[in-house]
This record gives C-alpha cells, sequence and structure tokens, in this order.
C-alpha cells in the first residue's frame, strides 16, 4: 500500500473516530446530567450509556493502535505500549459484545408478555437478573483481555522482521491460543446467541402484536411504534455485531491473516465505522436521545440564523455609512 493510500485510509479513519466520539459523548452527557427532575436512569439507558463509554475505549484504543503500528513499524506486541492498547482494544469489544447481548435480552423481556409463571417473575426481576448477568461476564472479559500482555513474550518468532510486517497469527504464543481464543470464541457466541434469540422473539411478538391490533385500528398507536423502533434498533445493533465478528475473526482462523500495515487498516476502518453505526443506532432508536439531539439541532440552526441575521444587518449598515 502506497503513502497516499495509507494517509487517505487513516484520514477517513480518524473522521469516523471523531464523529462516533462526538456522539457517544452526547449520549453519555444527556443521560446522565440532563435528564428530568425526579428521574432516574433506568437500566436500558445505563445500559446504552455503558455501550457508550465501551464504544469510545474500542475507537480511541484501535485507531492508537493502529496509529503506534503505522509509525513504529513493529509488531503490535513489542512494546508495552501497543500491549495496554491491545488490551484496551479487546477489552472494549467483550464489553461491547455483553453490554449489547444483555440489552437485547432486557428488551425483550420488557416487550414480550408471556402467560408464564417464570417468565412473568423474570419480568418483575428483570434488572436484578441483568446486574448479576453483567458481573458474570467480568470472569471472562478479564482473561482473555489480559492475555494481550503476553502474546510473544516468550516467542522468539514474534519479532519484526525487514519489510516491517510480523509473522502470520498461527506463529503466535501457543499459550494465547489455548486460552484466549477459546474463551473469545465461546463469549462470541454465547453473546451471538442472546442477541439473536432476543431479536427473534421480539419480531414474532411485535408481528403478532400488530396485527391484532390492525383488525380494530387500521393506525399504528404511538406505543407500538415506539416498540418496533426499539425492535429495529436492538436487530441492528446484533447485526453490526455479528458483521464486526465475522469480518476481523474469518482471517484468522484460517489464517491468512497477518499484522501488516493492509490488515492493520482495514479492521481499523471497520472498527470506526461499526462503532460510529452503533453511536447512531443508539441515538436513532431512544426517543429521548433522538429528541435531544432534534433539539440541538435546531438551537444549532436557530443560532446559525441569528448569526447570519447580525451578519447581514452589519454588511447593510455598513453600506448605508458608505
Amino acid at each position: 500500500m502506497n503513502f497516499m493510500a495509507t494517509l487517505t485510509a487513516v484520514i477517513a479513519s480518524g473522521l469516523l473516530v471523531a464523529l462516533g466520539l462526538a456522539g457517544n459523548l452526547f449520549i453519555v452527557i444527556c443521560n446522565l446530567f440532563f435528564r428530568s427532575s425526579g428521574q432516574g436512569l433506568h437500566l436500558g439507558d445505563m445500559l446504552v450509556t455503558c455501550i457508550a463509554v465501551s464504544t469510545v475505549i474500542l475507537d480511541l484504543s484501535a485507531y492508537l493502535s493502529m496509529a503506534l503500528f503505522l509509525l513504529g513499524g513493529m509488531c503490535p506486541n513489542s512494546n508495552i505500549t501497543m500491549q495496554i492498547n491491545m488490551f484496551l482494544t479487546i477489552a472494549g469489544i467483550s464489553l461491547n459484545y455483553w453490554f449489547i447481548a444483555w440489552l437485547c435480552v432486557y428488551y425483550c423481556v420488557k416487550i414480550v408478555n408471556m402467560s408464564s409463571r417464570v417468565f412473568i417473575r423474570l419480568k418483575q426481576n428483570i434488572s436484578t437478573v441483568i446486574c448479576c448477568c453483567l458481573a458474570g461476564s467480568v470472569p471472562i472479559i478479564i482473561p482473555i483481555s489480559s492475555a494481550a500482555f503476553y502474546i510473544g513474550m516468550n516467542d522468539s518468532n514474534n519479532s519484526t522482521t525487514q519489510n516491517n510486517s510480523c509473522p502470520p497469527i498461527e506463529l503466535m504464543s501457543s499459550a494465547l491460543g489455548q486460552v484466549a481464543m477459546p474463551l473469545f470464541v465461546v463469549q462470541s457466541i454465547v453473546a451471538l446467541v442472546l442477541m439473536m434469540c432476543s431479536c427473534s422473539a421480539i419480531i414474532v411478538f411485535l408481528c403478532g402484536h400488530i396485527r391484532q391490533m390492525q383488525l380494530s385500528s387500521p393506525e399504528i398507536a404511538d406505543s407500538s411504534q415506539n416498540l418496533i423502533r426499539v425492535a429495529k434498533m436492538i436487530t441492528v445493533l446484533a447485526l453490526l455485531y455479528l458483521f464486526c465478528t465475522i469480518a476481523g475473526a474469518l482471517p484468522v482462523f484460517i489464517g491468512q491473516a497477518a499484522f501488516s500495515k493492509e490488515y492493520f487498516l482495514v479492521v481499523d476502518c471497520m472498527f470506526s465505522a461499526a462503532c460510529l453505526g452503533i453511536t447512531v443506532t443508539l441515538i436513532a432508536g431512544n426517543s429521548s436521545l433522538r429528541q435531544k439531539a432534534q433539539c440541538s439541532q435546531q438551537t444549532w440552526n436557530f443560532k446559525e440564523r441569528g448569526r447570519c441575521l447580525i451578519f447581514e444587518k452589519s454588511c447593510s449598515d455598513e453600506v448605508i455609512f458608505v
């Protein structure tokens, strides 16, 4: 890859990171500081905020890792700086997996109605159950993320080559493959199953619910439209997760990935685009965030129109004076 192509990819990825960072900061600020008086932060908003924070960690650490790799021309784990960034990147990915998965489960239990006593009991205690599940996810995240510190430390083959590329992943530490990769696969599969089952249950329930409502009234009520919007939000999040998992892990499993500039640029651009997609989806799918974004846009447009009017008035005054 020539210099101009590399520079273009770095700038494009940087713009995506900046947009994603602005959107995620907007989500965090709105959920934590700009709430109605007396209104607490319920679990759904808390999970959305956690997804935004983990997305910021993932976005910044992945971009910084790519920048350090391009500037240093070294293997990604040949110094402590790269190891820290790899740790944050893997931790951000894992946190995103579980936060999105439990958000899907949370909305599934809140939206779907069943006559089962077990399900009714689960619906009544869903906040406690989700918090316990989040706490149970930590023992899986820590070993996967911590393994980044030990990649290649005792592997003499993991060194910088003359053409600034690294050995294929299959030549790296066998301990990493025996510990981190199986846990990563289990984590990905479990999270994916939770997401897809929750999304499928919501879609099936809403199809039947809307069909029954249309028999009595052809127009869909606002409450049903909000449920449809939430279903679309978590479905898009699950699809983004599925795309990133397949696109990022497939080269590793087929043994064709190497830590080259091209591989790092492609993966980083993919993560930046996915993180921005997650941010846009969270804002568009949450009615409160969407309304605040629209109000912010209207306020910005009003201020811009005011500035233009002041500028036009000053220009006309200068013309009259002349």
